[in-house]
């Protein structure tokens, strides 16, 4: 069985590696309908026989390289988000030599290809999208209209791009319900037999397609092409707000690559402000982008650099343009010293999160905004041009969020000690610290014991007895309902951004490697409370409809 079942895989992945074209493989269509669905609740146990196969090494990776990922679907993530990549390539090995029968598969076309089933996942999050989409894509669609119409005029205002990436780009929301209208539209649009719906599934570019696609838009009772789908059991709405949060992110990733690649022009901008979440990015002075004159190929030394995390490539495919350089003392380019002990600390960290967390301000906190309006409301100041280096102002009128966190807010701190550790403060200024802290702590207790006396004398006398110990101290306290306040040695470190430690020689490397891990978690920690927000926001402005379809 082992064998067989290793033999079909290996099969399988050479015909698929022999294809070319992503969308032209195959998949299973049991991928797409996520079938068998996990059961509700957590700590529940796999649905199906589970089947444990020793492969070869590689060829996992092989099998993941080639498989169906949907749109908003990641390898770690929530149940409902996680991609069954190795279980794609294992049920359509199997299903290229013989058909796999099940209650729920029986009379459904069994194997499509990639762009068939990213078709009929398309129909799927047009006919089941929550009102937060739907909002986005009704002004997207009004504005287009305005502007063929001649009402307005200009270039798309920035609603048309969030529209286009909440289609397009990997930021879908997925759950049970919808898988379960996947399953609903595959056994009504895709019989066995259903070749010519398969290939309008694939084409998305026919007037049929239209027909179906437009038909699950704008459904109606009247006509409803999802009529005896089940309504959902409960409200969806936060997880369309953060679909629509992730489509935002998404075209700020591609603004900020943007502002980056011109920052090699002169007077072009240092600083611009990222919505969502509404922080502020500024580049160092001195620092600019790079363009390598033999096209896509990196001369030797811009290659090692590279390579070993000295710059990073901001530029399109096959456009390489590295960042961040500085003038070297001959007027040519050079890697920023000490760059790369920020990219080994945040080995693994994706390229816009590496930016983000090098330039976000933490000096300067993000001011207070309004949320609901926010979410009311697009920046339409932006524009999201195709991928070039025009010269467009994209930082005019962009609003800040409501949420701050503690971070942004208040100067970044620690103890005497961690900054003695890193090299911040020599000893003298730690011990003074610690000093200042061990007075104010013993202020406070003789304030307990003053207000104890005549109350309790014994408790009085073991608090005296317990005034270099201040963690003993404070427990006895609380015997007589009183409150030790504990003074830690503070240190305030006057941090601006990660990349001004960088350019900062006067900084340790270990303290520039510290303060890379804690930006890390405090940036990754940052986007998801502003994602949390947004879901929050979606859900009290659009709310549960009874009357709604979805």
């Amino acid at each position: 069985m082992d064998e067989t079942m290793r033999r079909l895989l290996n099969e399988h992945l050479a015909a698929q590696e022999s294809i070319d074209d992503e969308r032209e493989r195959l998949t299973h269509v049991s991928t797409v309908m996520r079938y068998p669905l996990p059961l509700p609740g957590r700590n529940q146990p796999r649905q199906g026989v589970q089947l444990r196969l020793r492969l070869d090494e590689g060829v996992a990776d092989r099998a993941r390289a080639v498989s169906l990922q949907l749109p908003g679907q990641y390898l770690r993530a929530h149940r409902d988000y996680q991609a069954r990549l190795l279980t794609d390539a294992v049920m359509t090995a199997i299903a290229r030599q013989e058909l796999i029968t099940d209650e729920v598969l029986d009379g459904v076309m069994p194997l499509l290809r990639h762009g068939a089933a990213l078709g009929l996942w398309r129909l799927t999050t047009a006919a089941i999208s929550t009102r937060s989409e739907l909002d986005v894509y009704r002004r997207a669609d009004l504005s287009h209209s305005q502007r063929i119409a001649g009402i307005a005029s200009g270039p798309a205002p920035r609603i048309e791009y969030v529209a286009a990436a909440l289609r397009e780009e990997d930021v879908a929301w997925h759950a049970t319900y919808r898988s379960e209208a996947v399953q609903f539209l595959a056994r009504k649009l895709l019989p066995a037999s259903a070749e010519d719906v398969e290939d309008i599934l694939f084409g998305q570019d026919t007037p049929e397609w239209d027909d179906f696609l437009l038909a699950m838009i704008y459904r109606s009772e009247f006509d409803d092409p999802m009529s005896g789908f089940r309504p959902p059991m409960h409200d969806f709405e936060g997880r369309g707000g953060s679909a629509v949060w992730r489509a935002k992110r998404c075209l700020e990733r591609h603004d900020t690559l943007l502002w980056l690649r011109r920052s090699r022009k002169r007077g072009a901008p240092t600083t611009r402000v990222v919505h969502p979440p509404g922080w502020p990015l500024r580049s160092p002075d001195r620092w600019q982008s790079t363009v390598c004159p033999l096209g896509p190929l990196l001369p030797p030394i811009w290659s090692s650099h590279l390579d070993a995390g000295r710059v990073l490539d901001i530029g399109a495919v096959g456009r390489p343009v590295l960042w961040p350089t500085i003038e070297g003392p001959s007027g040519e380019a050079i890697p920023v010293p000490r760059f790369d002990v920020v990219t080994a600390a945040a080995r693994g960290v994706h390229l816009d999160e590496l930016i983000e967390m090098l330039l976000v301000d933490v000096a300067d906190p993000a001011s207070s905004g309004d949320a609901e309006a926010e979410l009311k409301s697009e920046p339409d100041g932006d524009r999201v041009p195709a991928d070039s280096d025009a010269d467009i102002d994209l930082d005019d009128g962009v609003r800040l969020d409501g949420y701050i966190d503690e971070w942004e807010s208040q100067p970044l701190s620690m103890t005497a000690h961690r900054a003695f550790n890193l090299g911040l403060i020599d000893a003298a200024e730690r011990d003074a610290a610690v000093d200042h802290a061990r007075i104010a702590t013993q202020e406070h207790m003789q304030h307990v014991i003053a207000s104890l006396v005549g109350e309790d004398d014994q408790l009085c006398s073991d608090l005296r007895a317990a005034t270099d110990a201040p963690y003993l101290f404070a427990a006895l306290a609380r015997r007589g309902r009183r409150r030790l306040s504990i003074t830690t040695s503070s240190w305030t470190w006057p941090v601006t951004s990660l990349a001004a430690v960088i350019a900062d020689s006067s900084v340790p490397v270990r303290a520039v490697e510290y303060l890379a891990q804690l930006m890390r978690l405090r940036c990754k920690r940052r986007l998801e409370r502003s994602m949390e927000q947004a879901a929050r926001a979606a859900f009290d402005r659009f709310g549960y409809d009874p009357n709604s379809i979805l």
